[in-house]
Order: structure tokens, then sequence, then C-alpha cells
């Protein structure tokens, strides 16, 4: 075999491996035990609607208007929820790969609860005339269940830590709760900012939450904060404190400043003059518009 025949031959076998590649990648094994999973709540017509809320937030800017296939051009592409490569996966399937995530798919684990999820599992489905949903299980929570939470937060500026401790009430009996995982988020004007990683209760009910960046807080430096449990079954729990964390910060008014969104009074100076040229020139033009009208009839009555 001459270097030519090597040549080629090499070309087409690395075309094969990255044709092979590209299928490989974009097949999204489930494991079988995810494809049980189902939901705990029946889907309605209210859940729908809370589901097509919760996608059109969240999930809209790549997979688009379900029936419009004019979801983002990815690789591999996020697909239509309304195509029969949705409908024929069991929910089971679409919840784990809505869990996870890969690659341009986030994982939305720790950005929507656990129910959240399954909404918009329910908002797919009604794209599907001929699904059955399958029966319904009740969530558990394995050893948290029946266990009331609370959450003491201690803020420690010097290690720019935030200690998150679980005390659980069970049976009439209050403990430190171990092993339970929580997401921390501090809440800001347009949303909820996540600090750290979720965190993992140790043997003594806390979970070490560090912040790299500084925290705007109010006048008087308070931040507050949402803990959220991602506990099997648990995962709908959140508990809102307010701790002083943060940087001490005057909120000035959006109307204080020049700016495009404020009253007229305060509107950048450069759009108050080209607001005000426009009206000048639309008005000379129609004066002088009636003065050549006044002037041509003046000529006629002359003739």
């Amino acid at each position: 075999m001459n270097k030519v025949n090597i040549k080629l031959a090499i070309i087409v076998l690395t075309g094969i491996l990255f044709s092979f590649q590209k299928v490989i990648s974009q097949t999204w094994e489930v494991p079988d035990d995810k494809k049980q999973k189902v939901s705990s709540f029946k889907f309605d017509l209210e859940t729908q609607k809370k589901g097509e809320a919760i996608f059109q937030r969240n999930c809209v800017s790549c997979h688009g208007t379900p029936g419009k296939a004019n979801f983002v051009k990815l690789v591999p592409p996020p697909g239509d929820p309304a195509t029969d490569k949705f409908q024929k996966q069991v929910d089971g399937a679409l919840f784990y790969k809505m869990t996870t995530g890969r690659g341009a798919m986030p994982s939305f684990k720790d950005v929507l609860t656990e129910q959240e999820r399954w909404q918009i599992i329910s908002y797919f489905r009604s794209f599907n005339k001929g699904y059955i949903q399958p029966q319904v299980v009740a969530a558990v929570s394995g050893v948290f269940a029946g266990t009331d939470f609370k959450f003491k937060l201690d803020f420690f500026s010097e290690k720019h830590l935030i200690k998150v401790t679980a005390i659980g009430t069970k049976n009439n009996e209050t403990e430190l709760v171990s092993g339970l995982a929580l997401s921390l988020f501090a809440k800001r004007y347009f949303g909820k900012l996540q600090i750290d990683e979720p965190k993992t209760t140790n043997a003594s009910g806390e979970a070490f939450f560090e912040y790299k960046n500084k925290i705007n807080g109010d006048s008087a430096g308070n931040v507050s904060f949402t803990i959220k449990v991602n506990a099997e079954g648990l995962d709908g729990i959140t508990s809102d404190t307010t701790i002083k964390a943060g940087i001490p910060v005057i909120a000035k008014s959006l109307i204080d400043t020049r700016a495009m969104w404020t009253v007229r009074s305060k509107a950048p100076i450069w759009l108050i003059l080209a607001y005000s040229l426009v009206v000048i020139a639309v008005w000379s033009i129609l004066i002088y518009i009636i003065l050549q009208i006044a002037k041509i009839r003046k000529l006629g009555s002359i003739k």
C-alpha cells in the first residue's frame, strides 16, 4: 500500500470515528431505575399552566415554543417538546435529564424544585393527546419523613463563610440533622444568587458555604437568605432567614439620576435636546407649509 492510499485510509477512518463519536454523544442513556420514577401528584390543567410558566422562564430560550420547531440549533439539538422524540420518552427519563443536565443542557436540580420539574413534564404532556399518566406514587423522604426543619445561620466575615445549622423536630424530639443536602441563596433585586455549591450537613448538623465576592445588603448590612432542602421528596422545602452579612448600602432611587427609564425632569440632556429639536423642526415645517399655502392662495386671488 503506497503512501497516498495510507493517507486516504487514515482520513476515511478519522471521518468514520468522528461520525461515530458524534452519534454516541447524541445518545443520552438513562439508568433503568431512573426511568421508573413517576410524579407524586396528578397532572391537570393547573399543573400544566404552572409548568408552562416555569418553561417560559427557564427553557423556552433553547427549546423554543412547543410545536413550532424553533429551538436553538445546537449540537446535540435541544429539540421540540411536542415532537415524538420527546413524547415517546417515559416521565422518569424526562425528569432525569432535566435534573442532571448534559453538555449545553444545564442541570436544574438546584434551580427548580422537584415539584416544578414535574410541572414542566405535565406541560409537555399537554401536547400528547394519547398520553396516559402512570400511577401516582406519593413522595417519600426516608429517614427525614415527618421531620420539621428549622435553620440557623451564622456569618464569619474573616473566613468568608456562612454556617447553616439544621435542626429537626420529629415525634416531639429535637436534634441536629446530619446528612441533609442544602443549597443557599442570597435574595437579589431580580432573583436569587446561589452561594457556593450545594452542601451536606456534617455530624453536628452544620454545612459551611464559602463566598468569594462581597454581598451588598441593606442600609444596615442585612441580607435575606433562602435555604433550600435538596433531599429526595423534600426539595420543595425552603426557609428564609435574614442576617447581617453584607456591605451596608443605601439604595438609590431609580429616578434619582438621569436615565432613559426615569421621569421627564430626569431624562438625559441629549434626549431632551433631541426631542426639542425634533419638535421645533416639525413645527417649522408645518408653519412653512401653511405660509406657502397662504402665498399660493394670494397669487390665485390676484389673477
